[in-house]
């Protein structure tokens, strides 16, 4: 009867959680321990096996932290209770993982301003649609206005460590306040990303990588300009208790012609708060410090991380920006996002506020 019992506890088990495996290897332990012990069966001294058959459910059960509602909601694969198929930890039949996500960081919220140089430090296979809509001061070199930033960010993990990136893309529509509305192709950069610590227990990461933006945009929308420009970078993740999650990244921009474009140095940082299992409120800041100017404007402002403008008198110069916003996780593979930033410092380039809106989907 107390076999009987279990056997149909590790059945329900089964049903509401896939795991086979561990049910089989069950059944094997408890086949194997009639096996071992007969006679303390046979005799009718059932306690111990009963005590065995007693112990090894409630291993199963609690060793489950993979599911909804562990502590911190993060997976434990590779301890007892989550299936590690034939392809690893998350298998997926279909592919055999290939290009699968990195999932054991799926509580951080990736970060949602800066979205061009803000790298999230997970190996992720995700397509982000980007809508970015920037007032412009009325004092600045456009006489106000606004322009909108259409884009579809694509990375592609080919481990749980090293990724490919295409961040900077889209299409731009430009509305200055001193001179005739535009619109045009901005430029494409492409790049890498690789995981260079991983630990998945504390919930840390860091990544290093970089990313080549090319000059293949459109000159009406202050793109095109320059022979190329390299964005070297690092970025790091941290889970603090159970719902709170820090992301930094910290870059340096270096154009292969430093006549037409400016060169600086640039920090984000990212603080999101789990206020349910799927709605996150948000807090980001983001930093450019302008160590050499261009020679191609004769003005002293700049265009910031969404153009380089070449302006001749910006070394030395600091802009400071913060954000608020939200997110909201529908599951582990469509995630939303959006947030509001204005700049800190008096200075202000371009940058008058700035909304940001994100969809992501993720494999």
């Amino acid at each position: 009867m107390r076999l009987a019992t279990t056997c149909i506890a590790i059945l329900a088990l089964c049903t509401v959680n896939p795991l086979a495996t561990r049910a089989e290897d069950f059944l094997t332990q408890d086949t194997n321990y009639q096996a071992s012990a007969p006679e303390s069966v046979l005799s009718g001294d059932t306690t111990a096996y009963e005590e065995t058959n007693a112990s090894l459910v409630s291993s199963l059960l609690e060793s489950n932290s993979c599911a909804p509602g562990a502590c911190c909601g993060t997976s434990a694969c590779g301890n007892a209770g989550c299936a590690c198929g034939s392809c690893g930890c998350l298998d997926d039949s279909r592919l055999c993982g290939l290009f699968m996500s990195d999932h054991e960081f799926d509580n951080f919220i990736e970060p949602v301003t800066n979205p061009l140089f803000f790298e999230d430090p997970r190996s992720r296979t995700r397509a982000r649609f980007l809508f970015i809509n920037q007032d412009i001061p009325d004092d600045s070199i456009l006489g106000g206005g606004d322009l909108q930033v259409y884009a579809l960010q694509v990375t592609a993990a080919l481990s749980e460590r090293f990724s490919i990136i295409a961040q900077k893309d889209g299409f731009i529509t430009l509305q200055p306040g001193a001179g005739p509305s535009t619109d045009g192709w901005g430029d494409i950069a492409t790049g890498f990303k690789y995981v260079l610590i991983r630990d998945t227990e504390n919930q840390f990461l860091v990544s290093g990588g970089l990313l080549y933006e090319w000059s293949n945009g459109s000159r009406d929308v202050f793109k095109g300009n320059g022979d190329g420009m390299w964005n070297f970078f690092v970025s790091t993740g941290k889970e603090l208790g159970c719902r709170t999650h820090f992301v930094g990244t910290f870059g340096y921009h270096q154009p292969n012609n430093s006549s037409q474009e400016s060169t600086s140095i640039f920090y984000s940082t990212h603080l999101d708060y789990m206020i349910t299992d799927k709605l996150y409120a948000l807090w980001e800041m983001t930093g450019i410090q302008y160590t050499q100017s261009g020679r191609r404007l004769g003005v002293s402002q700049e265009g910031g991380d969404l153009i380089n403008l070449g302006a001749s008198n910006v070394a030395g110069h600091h802009f400071l920006s913060m954000a608020i916003g939200g997110a909201y996780r529908m599951n582990k593979h469509l995630e939303f996002a959006g947030a509001w930033g204005f700049p800190v410092t008096d200075r202000k380039d371009l940058y008058d506020s700035r909304t940001t809106v994100t969809a992501s989907l993720i494999y």
